[in-house]
């Protein structure tokens, strides 16, 4: 069969399994075509755990990739975006979605601005806004519960969450783009941790969990989108890619932990690559 042709719009993180190191092989492994445009180039990633990383901001360097494929008339069945540096970044990936997505594409959004209830450096309210005007462009959101609050300008809470309040997030989420949101992070207790998803044209709202595992795992929410966005490209269903997501994920998690690895640097995903790649349909 023919593979969809996806952009990946991330940094790198050359050290890290994380952004674009993992939507990559995620990506690939899932029966697409990979392309990347990295939007940074990075040492490590900025979170806990480094300090004196180097960064190199690779917007220049986008705009003429950019030129070059407009003279080669590539088009793209699906996007996947990630980590966005700045508010230009944010203007040329809307130039992106207009010039470079065929009719019918599948745009994901992981719009990457904060965690734990904060906002990540160097972005602020202008970045937080331009932001959830992007969101109104693409097919699919996927925002933690930290960048649900600062989508929505509400106060941000902490987990264990009500349903009824998940159900609240996602129904006012969807109102963005008018078409599907996937919320990352839901905890209704204090053993599961999963996420929810809603689809607004077919009015379907699912909720997936598993066993809730206590630490902090980096590239776990670049994990989950891609996985996420991979199936959607193969022509999953959003409640069966998201469940799928949150099995893997999980999955993930667990060898992780078990191999005993130094978790700043990343999860141990690609031991279950294959495991991943069951969830294709046989004759794909």
């Amino acid at each position: 069969m023919q593979q969809p042709r996806i952009l990946v719009i991330q940094d790198i993180s050359a050290s890290c399994r994380i952004s674009a190191n993992v939507a990559v092989p995620v990506l690939s492994c899932l029966n697409n075509a990979v392309n990347i445009l990295p939007t940074a180039l990075l040492s490590t990633h900025t979170g806990v755990g480094f300090l004196d990383y180097t960064y190199l901001d690779l917007t220049s360097e986008i705009k003429k990739i950019l030129n070059h494929w407009q003279s080669l008339n590539l088009k793209f069945d699906g996007l996947l975006i990630g980590y966005l540096g700045s508010l230009e970044q944010i203007e040329i990936v809307r130039s992106i979605i207009r010039d470079f997505v065929k009719p019918n594409g599948t745009v994901v959004l992981d719009p990457v601005m904060g965690d734990h209830g904060f906002l990540y450096p160097g972005f602020d309210s202008q970045y937080v806004l331009s932001m959830r005007q992007l969101c109104q462009e693409v097919t699919v959101i996927i925002p933690n519960a930290t960048e649900a609050s600062l989508l929505l300008n509400r106060p941000y809470q902490p987990g264990p969450f009500s349903e009824t309040y998940v159900r609240q997030l996602l129904a006012e989420l969807v109102q963005l783009n008018k078409n599907a949101v996937v919320l990352t992070g839901v905890r209704l207790d204090a053993v599961n941790l999963g996420a929810a998803s809603y689809s607004l044209p077919e009015r379907d709202y699912s909720l997936s969990l598993d066993a809730w595992h206590p630490g902090h795992f980096d590239g776990t929410g670049d994990l989950f989108s891609s996985v996420v966005a991979g199936m959607l490209f193969q022509r999953k269903t959003l409640q069966e890619a998201t469940k799928i997501a949150v099995t893997y994920v999980n999955r993930v998690i667990s060898r992780t932990i078990d191999s005993q690895i130094d978790t700043k640097y990343g999860v141990q995903f690609e031991t279950d690559l294959p495991f991943l790649m069951q969830f294709l349909n046989p004759d794909d």
